[in-house]
């Protein structure tokens, strides 16, 4: 037989499995109905009259119901013999919507009646209920309107939209259960609180995120690349050694579920390394440019020797070093008797482009490199030109700096690179 369960105050499933809601002054009334119908004593098995809760006078049950307390949360299911939830209707088995709509009336009722009515609720409706009252953003009044009469209740009429979330959640599973338990139930339901897992290490920059793990085991490294962004995990792949490279791939390849448990626990092993190391303060280096630097400020024949030690090993890179080598102001170590020679190849048109927004100072090294009469012909074509967009001007001067650089190479004109600029 089923035990009868009496829900004094709040939503009771009736015995065709339908929700409704109690209210204080209606309680007894129904009550008496359904006790006059039997309709909480149905079973699929034949009721034995003879048991001490049908015994128990009308009287007796009434009585109870003022009590202010909650003595059971719902009536059984009329199949009790399958596995379908008793709250048909209201959590429709297997169907998300009837977990969502309960999470929304949850949040219409308000966070204290709502802990004392999860209460009730199974291990696995709690957890479907709290995950979608962790993804509704809010309720809107029309829809507030429409659960409340579908419901039978005015609570929470006066109350302004609601909203849930995962603090509305897990403040509700903590109202309910206490900390502790519910803390558990939220992080059993909402791992890593809601964020993906290691995202901490987004924040990394890749030098420390290298150092935090590279003496990681390849089973703990291949979660951790599971879950970074796929550009950072190629680039701690690419930094690996070739074995442990294709160890981690062929670990990720047949990878399938890794319980939150363990990723938690791989989390909180990194967050301690991470404080105890503490933030490593990295500047991205340009190698290149500093060699450049360096180069300038030794003497020539050192430069030229380095530079083509450098070429013989990789003669992509040389060549990138002497690119930045030869700058605009590279023009300024230009002497002025190969600057008037190599001025000559170029048409005043060309020498006029060069000039266009640049220093006074550039301006002066390469008028004071042409005859007085050419000046006037470089001035009226700059004039002609009149605005030019300045991916034009960059790529003549680029042009001209190449010629530089080919002219050095050779050996026909030689770099000056003293401290003080002469013009």
């Amino acid at each position: 037989m089923a035990e009868i369960i009496i829900r004094f105050q709040g939503p009771f499933i009736d015995h065709k499995n339908r929700l409704g809601y109690y209210n204080p002054m209606d309680q007894k009334r129904r009550l008496q109905n359904a006790y006059k119908t039997g309709s909480v004593l149905k079973s699929t098995k034949s009721v034995d009259t003879e048991t001490p809760v049908v015994k128990a006078s009308k009287n007796q049950v009434i009585d109870n119901i003022e009590k202010d307390q909650i003595i059971g949360n719902r009536v059984p299911s009329i199949n009790s013999n399958n596995n379908e939830s008793p709250l048909r209707g209201f959590l429709k088995v297997g169907s998300l919507g009837g977990y969502r709509k309960a999470a929304k009336f949850l949040l219409l009722l308000g966070k204290r009646e709502a802990s004392t009515v999860l209460k009730h609720f199974s291990s696995k409706e709690i957890e479907a209920i709290t995950r979608e009252i962790a993804s509704i953003k809010q309720i809107d009044h029309e829809e507030a309107a429409k659960l409340l009469n579908e419901f039978g209740t005015s609570r929470g009429r006066s109350r302004p939209s609601p909203t849930g979330g995962l603090e509305v959640a897990k403040n509700m599973l903590n109202t309910a259960f206490g900390d502790e338990k519910g803390s558990a139930i939220f992080k059993k339901v909402i791992p890593f609180n809601g964020e993906k897992p290691f995202a901490f290490l987004e924040d990394l920059e890749f030098q420390q995120l290298i150092m935090i793990l590279r003496k990681e085991p390849v089973h703990v490294l291949t979660v951790i690349l599971s879950f970074l962004d796929p550009v950072k995990s190629s680039k701690v792949l690419e930094s690996m050694t070739p074995d442990i490279q294709t160890a981690l791939i062929t670990r990720m390849a047949s990878m399938e579920k890794v319980s939150p448990e363990i990723i938690m626990s791989m989390e909180e092993v990194l967050i301690e390394r991470i404080r105890m190391q503490g933030k490593v303060i990295t500047e991205e280096v340009d190698g290149q440019s500093v060699l450049a630097e360096i180069l300038k400020n030794m003497d020539l024949s050192d430069e030229g020797r380095i530079l083509d030690n450098l070429s013989d090993s990789d003669e992509e890179l040389a060549e990138s070093v002497r690119d930045k080598l030869f700058t605009v102001d590279t023009i300024h170590f230009v002497r002025d008797a190969d600057m008037e020679k190599i001025l000559r190849e170029f048409t005043d048109t060309e020498i006029a482009i060069l000039l266009k927004g640049q220093s006074s100072e550039l301006r002066n090294k390469i008028i004071y490199n042409v005859s007085k009469r050419r000046i006037e012909f470089i001035k009226y074509e700059e004039d002609a030109l009149g605005v030019m967009r300045k991916s034009d001007v960059d790529k003549a001067m680029k042009e001209f700096l190449d010629y530089l650089k080919d002219k050095e190479i050779q050996g026909n004109i030689v770099l000056s690179r003293e401290k003080d600029v002469y013009i």
